[in-house]
Parts: C-alpha cells; sequence; structure tokens
C-alpha cells in the first residue's frame, strides 16, 4: 500500500490511474494517514477520492479510531462504519442468524438491489470468527439446486472462499459452469482466495475436460491470479491444446499476469498468428511482460510505437466530442431507452438466444 500511495503521489493531470483494488491491501496508522491528508487535498479529483474512501471503509476498525470524527462528517461513510462496528458487537448465534435473515431477505431481488457491503462485512466477521462448521457450508453448497433462484449458495461460496475452505474445491470448480449470472464469478473469486496447489490441479482436469465454453473462460481466470508454479504448469499445458481463440487469448493472457518467461514464446506466437482482439489486448498485455522481465523479443520496439500511437488516437476527441463541443446547432442524438430490469437468468432481449450477461451486456 505505501507503494500504491506513493505512485498516487505522482500522477500528473490528465493520467489515468486505477485504484479501484487497492482497499484489498492490507493498512496500516501510516497510510490510513496518508490517505486522510491525500482527501483534504483541493485538487484531488471525485474519483480517486471515491476509492480512497472505499479503502477507508473496509480498513481495520481500530485504524479508524482516531478519525471517527472527522469521517462522521460523511453520511453514508460514517454508516457503513457504524454496520461493521454493529457486526462486530453481535455475538456468534445472533451473527449468523443475521447472514442467514440477509440471504432470505435476497431472494427475488435483483443483484443491484441487495446490500452486499453488508452481506460482505457479516461474511467476513462469519469466516474471522470460523463461527460456521466447515460440514454445514459444504452441505449447503453440496445442495444447490439450480432451479433455486435465492443467493444461499452464491454468499455461502463467498464464505467458502473467505474461510479457505480446501475441500470445497471440486464443488467451487463445478459453479463456473453454471447457468446463473453471478455464482461463477463468485466461485472464482472464492477459488483464487483458496489459492492452493490443489485448486490448480482440480481446476486443469477439470477444463481439460469441460466441453461448455463459458466454463473455460472464466476457469481461466483462476490459474494467473494463483501465484505459484502449477499455475504456470498447467497454463503451459493447456493453452498448445486450446483450439478455441478466446480461450487461448485468455490462457496466454493468464501467463503474462502470472510473469512467465517461460511461457512468452507460446504468447508470442499467439500475437504473430492472431488472437481475439476483441476480447482484449495481449499485444499491449505481452510488451508489459517483455518490459518487466526484460525479454528482448524483436517486434518490442515496434509493439512499442504501436501502442504509443494507438493511446494518441484515444486522446484525440472523436466526432461526437467535437460535435457537442462545436458551436451551433447539434444533431439530435436517439435518447437511449432504458430497459426494464433483466433477471439472473433471463435472455438476452436481442433474441440471440444467450443469457444476458454473456451477450449485449458486455456490448
Amino acid at each position: 500500500m505505501p507503494l500504491v500511495l506513493q505512485r498516487l503521489k505522482q500522477v500528473q493531470k490528465g493520467e489515468t490511474f486505477y485504484l479501484h483494488k487497492a482497499r484489498l491491501f492490507t493498512q496500516s496508522k501510516e497510510t490510513i494517514s496518508e490517505i486522510m491528508e491525500l482527501l483534504q487535498a483541493a485538487d484531488m479529483d471525485a474519483n480517486t477520492k471515491f476509492h480512497l474512501t472505499n479503502i477507508l471503509i473496509h480498513s481495520d476498525l481500530s485504524l479508524l479510531e482516531p478519525y471517527l470524527d472527522v469521517l462522521a462528517q460523511s453520511e453514508d461513510l460514517n454508516k457503513r462504519i457504524q454496520t461493521r462496528k454493529n457486526i462486530a458487537n453481535l455475538e456468534n448465534d445472533a451473527l449468523f442468524d443475521a447472514f442467514e435473515h440477509f440471504i432470505k431477505e435476497a431472494y427475488g431481488k435483483y443483484f443491484n438491489e441487495i446490500e452486499t457491503f453488508y452481506g460482505d462485512q457479516l461474511i467476513h466477521e462469519l469466516a474471522n470468527r470460523k463461527s460456521v462448521s466447515p460440514d454445514y457450508i459444504m452441505h449447503v453448497l453440496d445442495s444447490y439446486d439450480p432451479d433455486d433462484f435465492s443467493y444461499e449458495t452464491i454468499f455461502y461460496t463467498k464464505l467458502a472462499g473467505e474461510m479457505q475452505l480446501e475441500t470445497a474445491t471440486p464443488l467451487l470448480c463445478s459453479f463456473l459452469g453454471d447457468e446463473d449470472d453471478v455464482l461463477p464469478e463468485t466461485a472464482v473469486r472464492a477459488l483464487v482466495r483458496i489459492g492452493t496447489e490443489s485448486v490448480i490441479t482440480t481446476l486443469a482436469e477439470k477444463y481439460a475436460a469441460a466441453s461448455d465454453e463459458y466454463y473455460r473462460l472464466f476457469a481461466s481466470d483462476v490459474f494467473g491470479k494463483i501465484k505459484l508454479p502449477a499455475s504456470e504448469k498447467a497454463l503451459l499445458e493447456l493453452l498448445p491444446n486450446e483450439n478455441d481463440i478466446t480461450n487461448a487469448t485468455k490462457l496466454a493472457d493468464e501467463l503474462c499476469e502470472l510473469g512467465s518467461t517461460i511461457g512468452i514464446p507460446l504468447v508470442h506466437e499467439l500475437v504473430e498468428n492472431g488472437y481475439d482482439s476483441g476480447h482484449l489486448n495481449l499485444t499491449e498485455k505481452l510488451y508489459a511482460h517483455c518490459v518487466m522481465s526484460d525479454s528482448l523479443l524483436p517486434q518490442r520496439n515496434l509493439w512499442k510505437r504501436e501502442l504509443e500511437e494507438e493511446e494518441k488516437r484515444r486522446a484525440k476527441p472523436n466526432e461526437i466530442d467535437r460535435l457537442l463541443k462545436g458551436k451551433g446547432s447539434v444533431p439530435m442524438l436517439t435518447p437511449f431507452k432504458k430497459m426494464d430490469k433483466i433477471g439472473r437468468t433471463d435472455p438476452c432481449p436481442c433474441g440471440s438466444g444467450k443469457k444476458y450477461k454473456k451477450c449485449c451486456s458486455n456490448a
């Protein structure tokens, strides 16, 4: 976290700096003090302030004690801190009852209608106390019914991840191919949180045998985030045998994320022969990997020039920007028609036959 804050102080005007994952870092008295100072800076943009505040919300409550009077000036921040305090003060039975009640109240709601912060804090506290038996968690996960639209399995999957419940690995791996919109992504995060070699070996076996294209896309998200030799070994074995160009692109990206120097020739071959550029920019990922690993491929300088030119093109105002900023009449744009809420398993309204999240929601 000190390195993140050091880099943040060096950000130039107009430069994009991503902080959305910084809340996952462990905080200290020193980093909290720096964050509080940064929040008082007059030239701090609203987006950065939002993420800095989010870091505070997820920090150890004891570190926030000296600043509670200042933080109380923000109604939303004060409410969330108080929520965490209330949860921390619950007895074990009351905490479990609150979790079960939260799941029951979520039934029938859209995911964005659920107070996920409250649910996540309940899960975090339950995991810290280890007050739910692993056997009971396994029972809930093993009882999953795809036709039951409750959120029970989703939130118990989160709990299994927070508790790093390795025995849940086979069940969590099986959820990656589920038709639900939320469960596969939740299972990915839980598997990464468990993060053991058995997760990699189990997943590699299931990946090789999987026929569902979406299973492989979700599964590939796990390998690059578990920084173990087994992850690199699995990717090096799976990539040459992957015939789907999108899945191959994702596996190559995970090799870059792992920092695999052995995998550079495989990724390079895919970049040269063609990859799914609509899914991600593998050239950019490979170039960054080569720079960090000091690997001198012949095309490295060419990629650098191409990426710099692309960045310049993106920085230029597009036609719509010019129209909106220009003087005189501006053509009337057709207003976006807000669609009705689409559920977790509803088909896409475009008529493709796919689930909404796997179709137009990614457009």
